[in-house]
């Protein structure tokens, strides 16, 4: 918040109005101290908006985690990868086609090899 004060008070400073999308705010008309007051209320919901969705999200995680829902990228592409590596294919080959990175494409292999012995 502190931050969109000191660039607020910038663009102020320069003699920049701002006026909002849905044109509620303009503040070419007002004075400097009201668009102060204005900003700063607006911004600390906006912060205290934010704080409230990252907090909705952590529980709704921590909720679907004791469900039992697996996040992270599905685990389907082992066996082409496999398959494209005994094909003799490289790791960079292989990554670019399965769209990810070569320390991924190794860490599946790794992980296979692990699993055979």
């Amino acid at each position: 918040m502190v931050e969109m004060l000191v660039q607020v008070n910038g663009l102020i400073g320069r003699g920049i109005a701002i006026k909002t999308l849905d044109g509620r705010l303009d503040t070419a008309a007002m004075p400097e101290e009201l668009v102060k007051l204005v900003v700063g209320v607006m911004g600390y919901a906006a912060e205290m908006e934010l704080k409230s969705i990252k907090k909705r999200t952590t529980e709704g995680r921590e909720v679907a985690k004791n469900r039992g829902v697996k996040f992270g990228r599905k685990r389907n592409y082992t066996a082409a990868v496999l398959e494209m590596r005994q094909r003799g294919d490289g790791y960079g080959t292989i990554a670019s086609a399965m769209g990810m990175t070569t320390s991924m494409v190794r860490r599946i292999l790794q992980q296979q090899q692990q699993v055979e012995t």
